[in-house]
């Protein structure tokens, strides 16, 4: 039952974690003496990203910007006074600057804002440029505080679910490829499964995502021992699928290849829809360690041995090399032959 109630509430993070945050960062800000205590909410509220990273970038960009911004308008603003041509010379010399430095276009727009504020506010409110310094700096460290320390977003599982996902259909592109060359690897049908084949790539692309996610989390999370321990675990998990995915392309091209060449004969087909599908029941035993870690992988769960003939085996590296000289070649044709039709 206490599982579910902290399930729930790490669930449901983003709804209560935020009005808490707000609430200490006005409360905090009126302590120290702020006359516009909103501010620190207001940067609360921004930064509250759905990363632990990526509310700390923001944070950090924003009192970088708050800051550039407030010091340039006070040491300036004075000779030019308040008209929107002051404020758009201004906001011109600022970006500027940024542009120059080359720094994220976020901490232009921190640093913008903060221009166009202070020139309003200051003629009227004297204290508004340091409340915007105080308060910002106060909001970004307490929403970093609450982000990273009280219950941080964690993409882990989320990246395990898509990965699961991943290799649930990986295994079912083996076995459709394992059909397809036991009917006799038609074109229309490689045509097909060349374009599933994108589709898998897009559902890996996902996943390695929201894992890289689930890593930057972690970097800034030092209560998460034990869930950096699975994240390495499906980091190394990461790589056997997308070299799995890797491996599985090359072979769909060659077994078209080797199709179209007319000596892909029955025998040969009824060789590798065997391989196929017994790998296709290795990676479904392997996924097993991937929904639940704590069951060793067997290796012995499916009988696999896939070697060469021997006729072969003097073979098979000149032509793997040809074979991925001979892609290389075709790729870059292309855009040579269309800039030619120009």
């Amino acid at each position: 039952m206490n599982n579910k109630i902290i399930t729930l509430i790490n669930n449901n993070a983003i709804v209560w974690k935020m009005p808490i945050a707000a609430t200490l960062s006005w409360e905090l800000a009126k302590w120290a003496g702020s006359s516009h205590p909103y501010l620190a909410p207001l940067t609360v509220i921004l930064s509250m990203q759905m990363t632990v990273s990526k509310s700390m970038t923001f944070a950090w960009q924003r009192v970088l910007g708050t800051i550039a911004g407030v010091l340039f308008t006070v040491i300036i603003a004075p000779y030019l006074g308040l008209s929107g041509w002051s404020i758009g010379l201004l906001l011109f010399i600022g970006a500027v600057a940024i542009q120059y430095l080359k720094l994220d276009h976020a901490i232009m727009v921190q640093v913008a804002l903060s221009i166009l504020l202070v020139m309003y506010f200051q003629s009227k409110m004297p204290t508004y440029p340091f409340d915007r310094l105080r308060d910002t700096v106060i909001g970004a460290v307490v929403a970093v505080l609450i982000q990273t320390l009280v219950f941080p977003p964690d993409s882990v599982n989320t990246a395990k679910t898509k990965m699961v996902h991943f290799a649930d259909h990986f295994i079912r592109h083996l076995v459709n490829t394992a059909q397809w060359i036991e009917r006799g690897c038609s074109s229309s049908e490689a045509q097909r499964m060349s374009s599933q084949l994108q589709t898998l790539f897009q559902e890996l692309h996902q996943a390695t995502t929201e894992l890289d996610k689930a890593n930057q989390s972690l970097n800034y999370n030092p209560l998460a021992q034990k869930k950096r321990h699975a994240l390495n675990q499906l980091n190394r998990q990461m790589e056997q699928l997308r070299s799995g995915f890797a491996n599985l392309s090359d072979m769909l091209r060659v077994f078209t290849a080797w199709s179209e060449s007319g000596n892909f004969v029955i025998e040969d087909r009824r060789i590798w829809t065997d391989h196929l599908n017994k790998i296709a029941l290795l990676v479904t035993e392997w996924k097993k360690t991937l929904e639940a870690p704590a069951p060793p992988l067997n290796p012995n769960a499916v009988d696999l041995q896939i070697d060469a003939p021997s006729h072969l085996q003097h073979y098979q590296y000149p032509l793997a090399i040809y074979m991925n000289a001979g892609q290389i070649l075709q790729d870059f044709k292309m855009p040579v032959l269309a800039n030619k039709n120009l």
